[in-house]
């Protein structure tokens, strides 16, 4: 385990700051304060170095504050003083202090937060070398302005009497649901990674590689949902155009911050770098007693394997091992008709409540639902719930709308929320009938036998429902083709292998729990049993000798004990909770 030294966490202006900002604009910027061990380690990852900064090569564009360029000011500090240089007196001080103002820039939306990351700076100086300072000191050097579009980013740039070395920071993340259809529009129109499911930090990352020359590093901290999501793609594609990936630090959970439901990733790209081996970093979300932050693994991936497809970057044992228990079996996505999630209502409150609430409402219209939280391993606990759904279906089981006229329980209970109905997004953007649900279901899935598993779990948790449930938004649902056995898939999808791959694989999300989305479902290897071996773990299913179930299925994967004992290592290491 590696320590990398870092200065005890203080309060900051910066942060008392940020805690007098209302959280609902907050959100809408991204601000997010960025712990001190985090900057510390984010400067380490950059390899940023106080030589190149007196060679003039450090200039940084600042999302939020000034916790890099205090901390930046510290170690131009240490590099001096590493030299001999007496930065306290005579002309020594004379060259810290030009340093500082000819190597150190940051820009940020908010008037506010860059006045303080002004006095952040100055009184870091005053700190390590008292004395007085030139008037206006370190004022131009943070500016008030849109990094993604201002041309005084720009104009910034040019003014500098030498190229950008270094471009460090925590962007803001905001989604695409928090960002007004004009800004989304210019957005879309200038960059490459501002399609499909935009956010900021992706744009972010595009712009700090647009303005470095060669050479240059970017080293942002964002979340770690770009490395494997469908919505990366785009930006995966143009990291790799414009730069090299050097680095790549992944925490356990959303718990490195205080203030953000995130799980977050440090990235460094050099600006049109020459590809090499990727240091692949895992790190604890927290830092020790003493300020420290803990590397607890650290390995390297070869820089080929990463391309427009999701990064899966493990430790090359463990990646050998996911290859070899894949090797050779077909994929779920070869004996499913369907993985998705249960279709969304866009009012839970509305559509579902408690068996009985509803009693005037027909019969026809009303199935029992259950939510991600019901499913267990091998079984579904009832939650005694049921949901309306609008809709009749024809002898092919295709859905229609009803006629409200037909149904008249359902037209009066539906009635008397009309205006809550109809503030839906799928109503007012969509333009979906009133009483609609935001997403329609493809055919009467509550009669459709299938293996429900959470949208995010901590373990894996399939479970088979013979036709008798619909699933929420919060529940995943696999159809088999015709002839699976659904006990035996569940049998499979519950093992420690399929729960190894899946934990490998798919992001970490909020308390260390992982999506369960068709992307990495699909992925899953199926051995292709006798049907002796079928039927012995089916039996052992139905029994409930779970500990059989798992070593009959460990044996269609031909797991040797020395892979058993690396599967059971890395699940007991296991997501943080």
């Amino acid at each position: 385990m590696d320590q990398l030294a870092s200065p005890r966490p203080r309060r900051t202006a910066g942060q008392e700051y940020l805690d007098t900002v209302p959280l609902r604009e907050r959100r809408q910027a991204g601000a997010v304060y960025t712990p001190s061990h985090l900057v510390e380690f984010i400067l380490h990852q950059a390899a940023y170095t106080e030589a190149a900064a007196i060679d003039r090569r450090a200039h940084r564009a600042r999302v939020w504050g000034g916790r890099v360029l205090e901390s930046a000011v510290a170690a131009l500090a240490r590099r001096f003083r590493g030299y001999g240089t007496d930065i306290t007196t005579g002309a020594g001080r004379e060259q810290f202090l030009s340093t500082v103002s000819m190597c150190l820039y940051g820009v940020d939306l908010d008037p506010d937060a860059c006045k303080l990351a002004r006095q952040a700076v100055r009184s870091r100086v005053l700190s390590l070398t008292p004395g007085p300072l030139p008037a206006k000191y370190f004022e131009r050097n943070v500016i008030v302005a849109d990094f993604l579009l201002a041309p005084e980013v720009d104009g910034l740039v040019a003014r500098l009497k030498a190229p950008l070395g270094f471009l460090i920071g925590n962007p803001p993340y905001v989604s695409a649901t928090r960002i007004n259809d004009a800004q989304k529009r210019r957005l879309r129109g200038r960059f490459q990674s501002a399609g499909g499911r935009l956010d900021l930090y992706a744009v972010f990352i595009e712009r700090a590689l647009e303005l470095l020359p060669s050479g240059g590093r970017v080293a942002f901290v964002t979340p770690d949902k770009f490395l494997v999501s469908q919505s990366g793609r785009g930006l995966r594609e143009h990291i790799l155009t414009m730069s090299a990936v050097r680095s790549v630090a992944q925490f356990k959970s959303h718990k490195v911050f205080d203030d953000a439901a995130t799980v977050p990733c440090v990235t460094v790209l050099e600006r049109a770098g020459s590809p090499a081996p990727v240091s692949v970093l895992s790190c604890a979300e927290k830092p020790t007693a003493s300020g420290l932050v803990d590397v607890v693994d650290r390995t390297t991936v070869d820089h080929a394997i990463l391309g427009s497809a999701p990064w899966y970057i493990a430790s090359p044992k463990l990646d050998g091992l996911a290859a070899r228990l894949r090797e050779g079996h077909p994929t779920l996505a070869s004996v499913a008709v369907r993985v998705s999630a249960g279709p969304a209502t866009g009012r839970d409150g509305l559509f579902v409540f408690p068996e009985g609430a509803e009693p005037d409402i027909e019969q026809e219209l009303l199935r029992p639902a259950v939510r991600g939280r019901d499913v267990q391993r091998f079984a579904v606990k009832d939650p005694k719930l049921q949901v309306l759904l609008p809709y009749t279906y024809d002898f092919a089981g295709t859905p229609s709308l009803i006629d409200l006229n037909r149904f008249p329980g359902a037209r009066r209970y539906l009635r008397r929320h009309r205006d809550e109905l109809e503030a839906r997004h799928c109503v007012r953007v969509w333009e979906k009938s009133w009483f609609d649900l935001h997403d329609q279901p493809t055919c009467d899935l509550a009669k459709l036998p299938k293996l429900l598993v959470p949208d995010v779990a901590n373990t894996n948790r399939f479970a088979v429902d013979t036709g008798m449930f619909m699933p929420l938004h919060s529940v995943y649902y696999v159809v088999g083709k015709p002839g699976v056995d659904l006990n035996f898939l569940a049998a499979v999808l519950n093992s420690n292998v399929a729960t190894f791959l899946l934990r490998l694989f798919s992001p970490v999300v909020k308390d260390g729990f992982q999506r369960y989305r068709q992307q990495f479902l699909f992925k899953l290897p199926i051995p292709v049993p006798t049907l002796p071996e079928k039927d012995e773990i089916v039996r052992a299913t139905d029994s409930g000798d779970f500990d059989t179930v798992e070593e009959l299925v460990q044996r269609l994967f031909k797991v040797s004990a020395s892979e058993e004992r690396a599967l059971r290592a890395h699940l007991a290491d296991g997501p943080a909770q």
